[in-house]
């Protein structure tokens, strides 16, 4: 069965936390750094025909899959210095057509030190690479290589494109509305927090027939109207918890979310050309969005000044996997590897159910939204053993368990209060995406209470027991944490 996105992706990232570190010969792990990449992509690499040291003239090529792809590997060493290694590589594709046996080049060509990437498609592309990327943006760029399993290539955009480029015209809507001091700072980012998870919401269903998107359209060509009542009643539906739901006009089927998003529903005007921009935003597909790209738009609404003031910063996907995998994933998967009977199994459950995760300063909630991602996956690995340890006990299939891991079990502490709220909607948005991944029968609204994410600083805040501890510390540099922070602090 041929692996999802979303699927190849967690690989990738997993993938680039073990070879981040790599700094040996190229000679020594190639082979089995090609091996294992190919994998990511759910493919047998001598399975589908591809070779290991193709002779070539008298020469060797590192990996030939004829009429795919070349794969020339270069010791981390010479990543920053690729650009002298592309003749070589170039000069494999070119010799490697043959018209008279009707054999024609491979389309791509692959040039890696293990921690760079480039990818040249040189029958028509060929004086510059079609896309060059670290190791650590590999999950980011996963349909970059989709030719490994047939499909087109995205060498521009792709889900972190996306995500970027939606979070900025969101940042950019907050800039105007600020600079034209429209409601106050608390208001504008509430406002910002609940037209971002409406957007998301409409086009996963949960709110119907695209209604966000259909009030800022039906705004935009009606100047007599405003946002403050039209999208403020919206906000305020979705925070009420009467169960009459509205059954005609623009509010119709609108379900009750809250989760305290919507406790203060935000009610702005905005002009025409914000207006243009909300409508944009509202244009991508938010369903692929990738939450913990959030937190540029963390960086982009706190502003340059705070963000250094609060030592925030953005971690990448596969630094992130460096502390999840070896923390959380990795044992519980060696769990679930060594268990021998139901009682074990059913013990394993319980103590997922319970397992606690906690970043003491998770910003935009970025690794707890990996860790959560993770663990509902590992969740339905413990379940599908369960079930394979009961029929071997001859037991009866046991019927579908209403146990589905608490999205409450992660935990935060933040100091930035927009951090917070942006944290959760982070989560709200995580938990919907793993329903709709693992095909879960699991209710999403309301939002679930994400009390657990306080605003606090963590250095004089009580810590709630946990199982894992995860995430980075804020940023500022060592040579500025006293001016910054004060002694006492420090200390």
């Amino acid at each position: 069965m041929a692996l999802t996105g979303d699927e190849i992706r967690a690989r990738l990232a997993a993938f680039a936390a073990h070879w981040a570190g790599y700094g040996g010969s190229e000679r020594s792990w190639a082979q089995t750094f090609l091996t294992q990449l190919f994998d990511c992509y759910g493919l047998d690499l001598q399975g589908v025909g591809a070779r290991f040291e193709a002779p070539q003239q008298g020469r060797f090529v590192d990996l030939l899959w004829p009429g795919v792809c070349i794969f020339e590997m270069k010791a981390p060493s010479e990543a920053k210095r690729l650009s002298k290694h592309r003749e070589q590589a170039l000069g494999y594709w070119a010799n490697a057509a043959d018209s008279k046996r009707g054999i024609e080049a491979p389309e791509y060509v692959v040039l890696c030190a293990f921690s760079r990437f480039e990818i040249w498609q040189p029958g028509k592309y060929p004086k510059e690479p079609r896309l060059a990327f670290d190791l650590v943006e590999l999950s980011d760029h996963y349909d970059a290589l989709l030719f490994l399993v047939k499909g087109e290539p995205v060498f521009q955009g792709g889900q972190t494109a996306v995500t970027r480029t939606a979070a900025q015209k969101v940042t950019e809507l907050h800039e105007r509305l600020t600079d034209r001091r429209a409601g106050g700072p608390d208001e504008r980012r509430e406002f910002i927090l609940q037209c971002v998870w409406s957007m998301f919401a409409e086009d996963l269903g949960l709110i119907p027939g695209h209604r966000f998107t259909k009030i800022v359209q039906d705004l935009r060509n009606a100047p007599g109207r405003s946002s403050a009542d039209d999208l403020g009643g919206l906000f305020a539906i979705l925070n009420d918890p009467a169960s009459a739901r509205p059954e005609h006009g623009m509010y119709a089927g609108v379900p009750f979310a809250n989760g305290r998003l919507f406790q203060r529903p935000a009610r702005l005007h905005l002009l025409q050309d914000e207006l243009d921009l909300l409508l944009e935003a509202s244009a991508f597909q938010w369903h692929e969005v990738q939450p913990q790209i959030f937190g540029t738009l963390l960086e982009g609404v706190i502003g340059q000044n705070l963000r250094w003031e609060v030592g925030a910063h953005y971690t990448h996907d596969a630094e992130m996997q460096e502390i999840i995998q070896p923390t959380i994933v990795r044992p519980w998967r060696e769990r679930i590897d060594g268990l021998k009977s139901v009682k074990e199994a059913e013990a394993a459950q319980d103590d997922l159910m319970r397992f606690i995760v906690l970043d003491p300063a998770c910003g935009a909630g970025n690794f707890l939204y990996l860790a959560y991602r993770e663990l509902r996956r590992i969740e339905r690995d413990l379940k599908l053993r369960l079930s394979e340890l009961r029929l071997a006990a001859g037991m009866a299939e046991q019927g579908a368990l209403d146990l589905f891991f608490p999205l409450a079990n992660m935990r935060g502490f933040e100091v930035e209060g927009f951090a917070v709220s942006l944290a959760r909607v982070t989560l709200w948005m995580g938990h919907r995406l793993a329903v709709e991944e693992l095909g879960l029968d699991e209710r999403t609204l309301p939002l679930a209470d994400l009390s657990g994410i306080q605003r606090a600083d963590a250095l004089s805040t009580p810590w709630p027991k946990a199982n894992a501890i995860i995430g980075n510390p804020p940023y500022h540099g060592s040579q500025n944490l006293r001016q910054i922070l004060g002694d006492e602090q420090v200390e």
